[in-house]
């Protein structure tokens, strides 16, 4: 079945630290009738009502108590939504969920298709008031902490939830014998090849040499699906061990660089402050005093 395809944002960008926010009105719930791919991470409970949530060909039935995990670049839309349908849900922007998984243990490169196709738990009416009291726990950090801490205050919490999502898949039978087409496999592999040995001297036609075909073939493979061209994904995760590298205070600068493979630390520095916006040293100070 054909769908439109939006490529615009969901929605305004989170509030309060400006790349988070909890919520509890539909309104600020960034996804909408037709497919876009998100701009940002979501997790949520169902408190009332039901919905149908589409990612990709997956879709999950939302009732309450189910618990409704998004990452970003996922293709994602809503229907049959009921009129007393209503989540308590926080919203993590891009960065700052890139930021979040860089300090957890090497991810397994599955877990994000893996993520594609269980985007919900079975319904626990348990589960209801342990999500609210996790997302009031953001909330006070998000107003209440000083504002030069309070994105690593948010960030802290959101590692425990995440690293719980992962802790939940590779303890999941399902995780093992989950079935891909063809082109989901081919799109596995390369993202754990980029995982295994990114280099910002290897560029798309290397990876597409090692699976046997074409660069561009590759390149739209993965774009129809994750939303993402191949160059992208392997930005992503050269950019997601920089910075996790930069949260061990005793590596310097030189080294870094040399186990991400650069040549030097002029390149090291220019490729990091053209997709972060910030120099490495700059990056690594903000981590406790921004």
């Amino acid at each position: 079945m054909n769908r439109r395809v939006k490529t615009d944002t969901h929605a305004a960008a989170p509030e309060g630290c400006g790349e988070f926010g909890v919520y509890t009105d539909m309104k600020d719930f960034p996804v909408k009738e037709y497919p876009s791919y998100m701009q940002e991470g979501i997790g949520a409970v169902c408190t009332d009502g039901s919905a149908t949530i589409q990612v990709s060909e997956t879709a999950s039935r939302i009732s309450p108590g189910v618990i409704l995990i998004l990452f970003p670049w996922q293709l994602v839309s809503i229907a049959e939504v009921s009129s007393d349908f209503r989540m308590t849900f926080f919203r993590v922007s891009q960065g700052m969920f890139s930021d979040t998984l860089s300090s957890l243990w090497m991810l397994r490169s599955g877990f994000f298709f893996f993520m594609r196709k269980r985007v919900a738990t079975k319904p626990n009416e348990d589960y209801i008031g342990r999500f609210r009291y996790f997302c009031n726990l953001l909330a006070y950090r998000n107003e209440h902490v000083p504002p030069d801490c309070r994105k690593e205050s948010i960030m802290q919490l959101l590692r425990v939830f995440y690293w719980d999502v992962y802790v939940g898949y590779i303890n999941d039978p399902a995780g093992k014998n989950t079935r891909y087409t063809r082109k989901e496999e081919l799109a596995f592999r390369f993202m754990h090849m980029i995982i295994d040995e990114h280099s910002p001297s290897k560029e798309v036609a290397y990876y597409a040499d090692r699976l046997n075909i074409t660069p561009k073939y590759l390149t739209n493979l993965v774009r129809r699906i994750s939303g993402q061209s191949a160059h992208d994904w392997i930005v992503y995760f050269t950019i997601i061990e920089i910075k996790a590298l930069l949260r061990e205070s005793a590596l310097d600068m030189k080294t870094i660089a040399s186990r991400v493979n650069f040549r030097d630390l002029p390149t090291f520095s220019r490729f990091f402050r053209r997709y972060t916006g910030r120099s490495p040293k700059q990056y690594r100070e903000s981590i406790y005093f921004n």
